[in-house]
């Protein structure tokens, strides 16, 4: 698992170029973002477990998580480029209002509208932890919205903030610095499958059919997938006759 996320890390073939069929250009220009952000938290949370932080690491591998389902949402199902392109959009518009409430700049109004005027017809992405939303339709296991769950528990202010830092010690209690660290193996097998599903993308959209396969090979070896697709039904799929029943 490690040595697979470090290789997804150094990612020596895109060291000079990216060489794409021109008809995945404007995607990959959109994706791109995503999955080198997923690759980037790879590498901050190999740093924080090695300088003693990977409880507070489990945050990168939340994040890595949603960047990676939403990067396979928006290329594996039919219409969620457009829709991801809205929700950028309207993310980037709202973050312009919410600076109109806050500064005094007059720029903030007029950008704030030219950001506004510029959001694409049509919806955004669905919700991403709600029912119905984009990890329920990829997740049949539920493997992704547990683990959600579970990495969860240090971003946000939940029961481990005192049992993390606070245990009871012969009749009394007993502080602590640090907390005890999470089980490696399992935080790692939950990063590696999110760095496969990027790296399935990034060459996907490269159509390196060889380095696809290589990722399919190492997939199946660390049992993880390479795309989140294939339970649904064909209407559901962008690309229905690929990769039959392969999770």
């Amino acid at each position: 698992m490690r040595s697979f996320i470090l290789r997804f890390i150094q990612d020596v073939r895109h060291r000079e170029q990216v060489i794409l069929p021109a008809e995945n250009g404007e995607e990959f220009l959109l994706l791109y973002g995503l999955i080198q952000r997923v690759r980037r938290l790879a590498q901050a949370y190999l740093c924080l477990v090695k300088s003693g932080f990977a409880n507070e690491g489990t945050v990168l591998i939340r994040s890595a998580l949603e960047h990676s389902v939403t990067a396979q949402w928006a290329y594996l199902i039919p219409g969620g480029i457009d829709r991801l392109r809205v929700s950028l959009a309207r993310a980037e518009a709202d973050l312009a209002r919410g600076m109109v409430g806050y500064s005094s700049d007059p720029e903030w109004i007029a950008q704030e509208k030219e950001l506004r005027d510029a959001i694409p017809a049509g919806r955004g992405l669905p919700n991403f932890t709600r029912q119905g939303g984009i990890i329920a339709e990829l997740d049949p296991v539920s493997f992704l919205a547990v683990s959600y769950q579970i990495f969860s528990q240090v971003g946000h202010v939940t029961h481990r903030a005192p049992v993390d830092f606070i245990m009871e010690d012969a009749g009394g209690v007993r502080l602590r610095t640090t907390a005890e660290p999470e089980m490696g193996s399992e935080m790692l097998y939950a990063l590696s499958g999110f760095c496969m599903l990027v790296a399935w993308l990034h060459a996907r959209l490269e159509a390196d059919d060889l380095e696809i396969l290589r990722l399919k090979q190492i997939s199946i070896t660390l049992h993880v997938p390479w795309r989140l697709d294939t339970h649904l039904p064909d209407v559901r799929r962008r690309f229905p006759d690929e990769d039959p029943k392969i999770n």
